[in-house]
């Protein structure tokens, strides 16, 4: 193996799995530092990405770690479950510790480990068996206000960095209960003002702020997305409410090269929330797509 000219032996590599990758670099202090550079990284992921390589995971949102809080799937053959293929990457001091999906991209998880006693952010590497845990995240007190967070998880091509955005509000209650709203289709929160944004870069290993704030307009971030496939391309979306009554929605988009937001209005057929219809953020053919399920109708996809 070791006079095989680099192209074949690159050749070679490029067509077995991450995780056994991930073993070969154990072979030789060569084969570590040729399967660690830069361009094959990339080379890699584009090729899986290409031939539909990849692997699913599948968990519960909220899951526990006593528990198995994933499975392994071929994208190629989502009913097989690949069984032993993931390895938990940290063992909670406590026992309430609950699991959260932050976003997934390049297969890199992000997700946080929450307990009644602490809140840690983790980017996860299952490939390596690597988890790095992020500096603490400020969380601002706002008196009897309650603070409620919004994070995405993405890479930025421009910059090869992967990013974690995370948005801060403070909400006020709306002038109805929480059972009227729930009976009116109206939120039961709103946010009464958006704080200002900040950024954690992997690169760099640290947050900073930014200078534009979230649109002030924004009254609510629907943060019940299913499909954790966003942020790959430089952008990050969330699927948020204008209005007290929680009833017209718009995507918010944040570049993460120039770390700026915009908006892209939905269809005039999606534009006015119906109680009967759900409206996810998700991805079709590399392309951002929105799937919309109306009971008793099947699914939209725009």
């Amino acid at each position: 193996m070791e006079n095989l000219p680099s192209e074949i032996l690159s050749n070679i590599f490029l067509r077995l799995l991450a995780k056994q990758l991930a073993r070969m670099r154990s072979v030789s202090k060569s084969w570590n530092a040729f399967l660690s550079k830069p361009s094959f990284v990339k080379s890699h992921l584009h090729r899986s990405v290409k031939n539909n390589d990849g692997i699913l995971l599948v968990s519960f949102q909220g899951f526990s770690f006593d528990s198995k809080p994933f499975t392994a799937h071929p994208s190629k053959s989502p009913r097989i479950e690949l069984t032993d293929f993931v390895i938990l990457p940290v063992n909670p001091q406590y026992d309430d510790t609950v699991g959260r999906v932050i976003g997934s991209v390049n297969g890199l998880i992000c997700f946080s480990s929450e307990s009644s006693l602490s809140s840690i952010l983790h980017i996860w590497n299952p490939s390596l068996s690597a988890v790095v845990a992020l500096p603490p995240i400020s969380e601002p007190y706002y008196g009897f206000f309650p603070i409620r967070l919004f994070m995405r998880f993405g890479f930025d091509p421009t910059s090869d960095d992967y990013k974690l955005v995370k948005l801060t509000s403070f909400l006020s209650k709306p002038p109805i209960d929480h059972a009227l709203a729930s009976f009116f289709g109206g939120l039961s929160d709103v946010v009464k003002e958006w704080l200002q944004v900040e950024v954690y870069s992997m690169r760099k290993g640290s947050w900073h702020s930014i200078n534009q704030k979230f649109p002030s307009h924004i009254t609510w971030v629907e943060d019940q997305d299913e499909v954790y496939v966003d942020g790959r391309d430089g952008h990050l979306h969330w699927l948020c409410y204008s209005d007290l009554k929680g009833k017209r929605q718009v995507i918010v988009a944040f570049d993460l090269g120039d770390e700026s937001f915009s908006e892209i209005p939905l269809p005039d057929s999606l534009l006015d929330y119906n109680m009967n219809r759900l409206n996810v953020l998700g991805r079709l053919g590399e392309k951002l797509c929105m799937m919309s399920t109306v009971v008793d109708a099947g699914c939209e996809v725009w």
